[in-house]
């Protein structure tokens, strides 16, 4: 299943920058497999095992107007808008390597156009 990144904040400058990245609408989101989920937006792009998926939920996380790729202390944000966050737990942390330094994800908080089904998605069979 396929997730679309909510790019409701992305001025017009950000929108051009993201597509000539290999981003924009249509290729940045999520696809959430049967054994991984992947996250895509622009050139960063990171696997998590369903397994190590300990959690998800809605996030209240207060973004500001931030939006693209970020990170401090094994927590990621990756959005192209304040709204429609989900965040997932991640144990054991996955890894995501650039420019030769190894980056400890432990949460991931994504801005989703459909985070409700997003969650669905994830949940184990019965669960909902």
């Amino acid at each position: 299943m396929w997730f679309a990144i909510s790019e409701a904040g992305l001025g017009p400058i950000s929108a051009v920058t993201n597509t000539v990245l290999a981003g924009g609408r249509g290729r940045s989101g999520v696809q959430v497999g049967p054994d991984r989920v992947r996250v895509q937006m622009g050139d960063f792009k990171l696997a998590v095992p369903r397994a190590s998926i300990r959690s998800v939920s809605r996030s209240q996380a207060d973004v500001g107007k931030t939006i693209g790729v970020h990170h401090r202390s094994g927590r990621w944000l990756v959005n192209g808008s304040a709204d429609g966050l989900a965040e997932l737990t991640i144990e054991p942390p996955v890894y995501r390597t650039e420019m030769f330094i190894r980056w400890k994800v432990k949460s991931l908080t994504l801005s989703l156009a459909d985070p409700e089904g997003f969650i669905a998605a994830l949940q184990p069979p019965g669960q909902l």
